[in-house]
């Protein structure tokens, strides 16, 4: 069968793509990976092919203005999707945040010349399936206008499927006049642009028609939405394995420090300062491996047991490691689960972080420091709480044993074979009849 998956042009969730992308392209599927200019590199350098659709998303300036706009209330903003309180979400939040989330990312991560763009392609390439990026609602808008199949693959824990059930079940008691709602205006609209008649909203446009979850089951957030669990295998980019990492390390225990490659992009600073994470770790019999190399100037000199690198795989440096301290990003989150590498998350309260510290302290494999409560001799304390207490390395290895015990990406392809047939679409949206957008819409 032919595969589209259809990413944010964001390093980050390309590399959540790669391996289920290749384990189908290995079983023998034909597989295009479609997103804008911005990550192209990065799909050829992972032996994918690429389509190019659209223009530049310049991913790291729209989230800066997003930052600034919103710096006062960040959960309204949309950026920040975790609900870890225990009552129920209120109507005028959850209206606020998937209105914010309708303009602030989905409209900004699927622009209208990528919207159509990757609509032309599904309806010339003729695709089975979509597998799509949560934030990439272009997928199922292209999978629906071709007849195709589609699935959401996920980063992380499902926030985006709880907010929306949730926010779903308030909608439904609101008021007539109230309920087309921004996400639904923008999608039908979306759809009429192409099809010159009316296409009902459909929940599968934001929820997928299943959902393929890499999360362990002990932190995954439970739905009743139609799921394909699948094993986290780490793909961290092409690199060359440093010299030093076939050493020894030079102290009895090694820390990995990651603020995050993506989130430097995107927003040029995190919620923990680097300096304050030197200063606590500074004269502590450890290794500590930093991704600091590019600002080690601001820094000034170095602790002695600091070794600054520019990059380097965590799935390489993670098996010999004791710990980590990063900022709560998916792919470094979702990688030391899967070396059992206990954790220390200081949230950078972008999107799920905080559903992961709270996973992650719930699981046993690590904990947290709220980033309000961040100061050098907390977190010293923590790290070495984190190392002293074999309990987080039991934890994070009863994690890693969950995620072994999850069928990996090959063993989900007779699945996704399956799920395709059932639900692929025969009737006039796989015809070549379909139209080009319409300027006016409806």
């Amino acid at each position: 069968m032919r595969v589209l998956f259809a990413t944010m042009a964001a390093r980050s969730h390309v590399y959540a793509q790669v391996t289920l992308a290749s384990a189908l392209r290995t079983a023998g599927h034909e597989v295009l990976v479609a997103s804008q200019p911005d990550v192209l590199d990065d799909i050829v350098r992972a032996g994918l092919t690429r389509v190019r659709i659209g223009e530049d998303l310049n991913i790291e300036e729209e989230t800066r203005e997003a930052n600034a706009s919103f710096e006062d209330d960040r959960n309204l903003g949309g950026l920040a999707m975790s609900n870890t309180r225990d009552d129920p979400l209120p109507w005028d939040h959850a209206l606020g945040m998937f209105t914010a989330m309708t303009a602030m990312v989905f409209q900004n991560v699927c622009p209208e010349p990528m919207v159509d763009d990757l609509v032309g392609l599904a309806r010339d390439w003729r695709p089975d399936l979509v597998v799509w990026d949560p934030l990439t609602l272009a997928g199922p808008v292209a999978a629906r206008l071709s007849g195709a199949a589609h699935a959401r693959l996920l980063f992380g824990p499902d926030q985006m499927g709880r907010n929306r059930t949730a926010f779903r079940a308030l909608l439904d008691r609101q008021r007539p006049s109230c309920v087309t709602t921004r996400c639904a205006e923008w999608l039908t609209w979306t759809l009429e642009r192409w099809r010159r008649q009316r296409l009902d909203m459909s929940e599968e446009l934001v929820l997928g028609q299943w959902t393929i979850d890499p999360t362990p089951p002990s932190m995954r957030i439970p739905l009743d939405l139609p799921c394909v669990p699948v094993r986290y295998v780490p793909y961290n980019g092409p690199s060359l394995l440093p010299d030093w990492l076939r050493e020894p390390p030079r102290h009895p225990r090694r820390l990995c420090l990651t603020l995050g490659v993506s989130l430097g992009e995107a927003t040029g600073a995190g919620t923990v300062a680097a300096s304050d994470v030197l200063a606590a770790v500074d004269g502590l019999d450890v290794e500590v491996v930093a991704t600091l190399s590019r600002n080690c100037q601001e820094l000034g000199t170095l602790p002695a047991n600091v070794r600054a690198v520019d990059f380097v795989r965590l799935n390489a440096l993670l098996p010999s490691c004791s710990g980590i301290i990063h900022h709560g990003g998916s792919g470094t989150f979702m990688t030391a689960l899967a070396h059992a590498t206990p954790q220390l998350i200081v949230p950078d309260m972008m999107w799920d972080a905080m559903e992961k510290a709270h996973g992650l302290a719930r699981s046993g494999a690590g904990g947290y420091v709220d980033a309000k409560d961040v100061s050098p001799d907390l977190l010293r304390e923590r790290v070495l709480d984190l190392f002293d207490d074999p309990s987080y390395a039991a934890g994070a290895r009863r994690v890693r044993a969950e995620i072994v015990g999850t069928p990996s990406p090959n063993d989900i392809v007779p699945v996704l074979e399956r799920l395709t047939a059932e639900h692929q679409a025969g009737g006039p949206e796989r015809s070549p009849a379909l139209k080009s957008p319409s300027t006016g819409g409806a």
